[in-house]
């Protein structure tokens, strides 16, 4: 039988294998976390950003974190989502490049692909400002012509294609837009190759379970949007012990790392973004602290049930509260809050929000009060 573990002992794995202790450098979290998940919304601050922040790293370090670096720190590539990966993962992303490459063999962008490539030769870094003006055409499966959002350039589809199959790569940006680069010349040397397909699926594996702690197999593919079948194989290859956490219906993997991982910051309290690998999962959520909040950003405003950008607020290992911020002229509004005051005191929820306010260096305007949240604190 696998060994028992306490609810609250699975709380406190997990946040300790994601909340450690301050990190100087933006290499070192994002090595340790795997991938950081990238998305355009900045109510507060851009998605990895928020993950990096909510991990300590200093406000100019995280906000910078994209831009020129003397030595490539990482890429971007498809993770969990389009995500920053460490360089060093590059050789585990081969599986995924190939699966890419298979899928899209259709020869019609050839033409514009060798144009890209020139290009690349020819300058070293482009952005799509450089691609050559044209007729814009509509996507594959779009709607009307008016749908404008939905229209790429030959040029602009190719560099996508290519960089999907790890012909070219994207290490930097400029302000929020992509730099491109020949793979070779942009990925450093000691990183530049294939691992085999069993080496990319251990490493996606063993990167997942270590940022978890602990959790279900599906907990695990999801990190990396991994088949379960393959997913658990893994597993039992690597021989990982099993524990069955209190309350979950399926069995869960440890990290074997996970006896010696020190926890710190018990009663820390930090808002983090609803892209953050920490709230990926919605059931995972649900079933660590009660939770299971979804993401309203694409949802109607009179449809939604809490408000636009929600941060989830924990405090040393406990979720007792959310709440919905923006940006917006020298201020941070707190557009809609809530809180369970049986699991922790509301000190800390004015902590987070104080916090996160540093972090755009703008004044707290509180536009909502706080009502209540009740769950289950078990």
């Amino acid at each position: 039988m696998p060994e028992s573990l306490r609810l609250a002992d699975a709380r406190r794995i997990a946040l300790a294998a994601q909340l450690r202790p301050r990190a100087a450098r933006y290499k070192t979290v994002l090595e340790r976390l795997g991938c950081i998940q990238l998305d355009t919304i900045s109510a507060v601050r851009r998605a990895h950003e928020l993950t990096l922040l909510a991990r300590d790293l200093d406000v100019a370090e995280a906000v910078g974190s994209l831009g020129r670096r003397r030595t490539a720190v990482g890429f971007e590539y498809w993770a969990h989502a389009m995500s920053v990966l460490p360089v060093s993962a590059w050789p585990y992303m081969a599986r995924r490049r190939a699966a890419w490459r298979e899928r899209y063999q259709d020869d019609s962008l050839a033409a514009a692909e060798a144009d890209v490539l020139a290009l690349l030769a020819e300058r070293g870094a482009i952005t799509v400002s450089d691609f050559p003006s044209g007729a814009m055409h509509r996507a594959k499966g779009t709607g009307n012509m008016g749908d404008s959002w939905n229209f790429r350039t030959d040029h602009k589809q190719a560099v996508e294609r290519l960089l999907w199959f790890g012909e070219v790569a994207c290490t930097h940006r400029v302000g929020f837009k992509r730099v491109y680069q020949l793979a070779g010349r942009a990925i450093p040397a000691a990183h530049f190759r294939d691992a085999d397909d069993e080496a990319c699926l251990r490493f996606m594996v063993a990167t997942a379970l270590r940022n978890l702690g602990v959790g279900t197999t599906k907990d695990v593919a999801d990190y990396f949007r991994l088949k379960i079948a393959d997913t658990q194989r893994v597993l039992r290859e690597l021989e990982t012990e099993q524990v069955a956490v209190e309350g979950w219906k399926s069995p869960a993997w440890i990290d074997p790392q996970v006896r010696r991982t020190r926890v710190t910051g018990a009663e820390r309290a930090v808002a983090v973004s609803m892209f953050d690998q920490l709230v990926w999962l919605r059931e995972r959520m649900e079933r660590l602290w009660g939770h299971g909040w979804k993401i309203e950003i694409y949802v109607p405003g009179p449809q939604r049930t809490f408000g636009y950008y929600c941060l989830p607020i924990f405090v040393g290992e406990d979720l007792p509260g959310r709440v919905a911020l923006r940006r917006s002229n020298g201020e941070l509004v707190v557009e809609a809050v809530q809180w369970d005051d049986a699991r922790a005191d509301r000190e800390h929820l004015h902590a987070a929000v104080e916090r996160a306010a540093a972090w755009v260096d703008a004044e707290v305007r509180w536009k909502a009060e706080v009502q209540p949240i009740a769950s289950d604190p078990a």
